[in-house]
Order: C-alpha cells, then sequence, then structure tokens
C-alpha cells in the first residue's frame, strides 16, 4: 500500500492585511479626533481658572453676604417685536415682599452661554412697582444669561439669570 503525500491546506494570506488595515482605521479615526479636540473650545468659562479658585472663600462670602438681603429677583424676556426683539424685565421684591424702587442696575449685559459671540449690553430704567424694563435686539435664538449688579445704597446684588428666545 502506497501513501499519497497530501498537501496541509493553505493558509490565506489577506487575514494578516485585514488586521492591519482595521488597526489602521483606529488609528486614522484617533487622529483626526484629536486633533479636533486640540481645535475646539477648551471649556475655560473664566479668563484665570486657577487664580479664582484660590479666592473661592471669597467668592462664598460674598454669595451668603447677597443671600442675606433676602432680595427675590425674577428676570424674564418678552418679545415685542418680533422673537428676537423684545424687552428684559426685572422685578425686585425686598425681604418683607416690598418691591424695591431705589435699586440702581449696574453693568448689565446678556451673554451667550454656548458659543463666543459679543454681549448685548443693556440699559434698564425703572417703571415702577419693582420693575425694571430694558430693550434689547439678540442676534440669535436661545439661552442667554443676564449678568448685572443691582445696587440699593451699599448693599450690591450680582444677578445671573438664564433667559430663552424663541
Amino acid at each position: 500500500m502506497t501513501t499519497v503525500p497530501t498537501e496541509s491546506p493553505r493558509k490565506s494570506a489577506w487575514i494578516p492585511w485585514v488586521f492591519v488595515g482595521g488597526m489602521l482605521i483606529v488609528v486614522v479615526v484617533n487622529a483626526i479626533l484629536i486633533v479636533v479636540a486640540l481645535k475646539s473650545w477648551t471649556g475655560l468659562v473664566v479668563p484665570k481658572p486657577y487664580e479664582r479658585g484660590i479666592h473661592y472663600n471669597e467668592v462664598l462670602e460674598a454669595q451668603s453676604r447677597q443671600d442675606a438681603l433676602g432680595w427675590t429677583v425674577k428676570a424674564g424676556f418678552e418679545p415685542i417685536g418680533g422673537p428676537l426683539d423684545g424687552r428684559i424685565v426685572l422685578t425686585v421684591t425686598g425681604r418683607d415682599g416690598a418691591p424695591l424702587s431705589a435699586l440702581r442696575v449696574a453693568a448689565a449685559r446678556l451673554v451667550r452661554p454656548v458659543e463666543v459671540i459679543p454681549d448685548v449690553p443693556l440699559a434698564f430704567d425703572y417703571v415702577g412697582d419693582g420693575r425694571f424694563v430694558a430693550h434689547a435686539v439678540l442676534p440669535r435664538p436661545g439661552q442667554w444669561d443676564l449678568k448685572a449688579t443691582l445696587h440699593n445704597g451699599g448693599d450690591a446684588y450680582v444677578l445671573s439669570e438664564r433667559l430663552f428666545a424663541r
């Protein structure tokens, strides 16, 4: 009896290239993500976050002084000429619920929290019953932060309120 030598089945040559191609795709996608991450927004919202962190206790003390005033401040955006043309209305009441009329609103502006565009400056006028009104024309709809400082004699209230314009 003669035995015929059998050849072992040939291994396919394309299997290592599939692995190499898959790894190449992973490397290219990671490189793209790294470039996009380095060129996008850093996420920092204050210019010097380390220095602000060092003075955080001062921020907490200022917040407790503001809370001790007992003021209630409500803000809203009311469209008048169109969806982006409107007025910002502030209603301020004291600890006893009585309207505060002797206030001065300083450094009022609207800030866009989701993109870097110029702030919208505001000039508030007192219209009675603890209400202050400012006209605003917004460049874009969506979220806006109202930033202002309210002064009443020696007392100060720093306002930061989220508003929506549709």
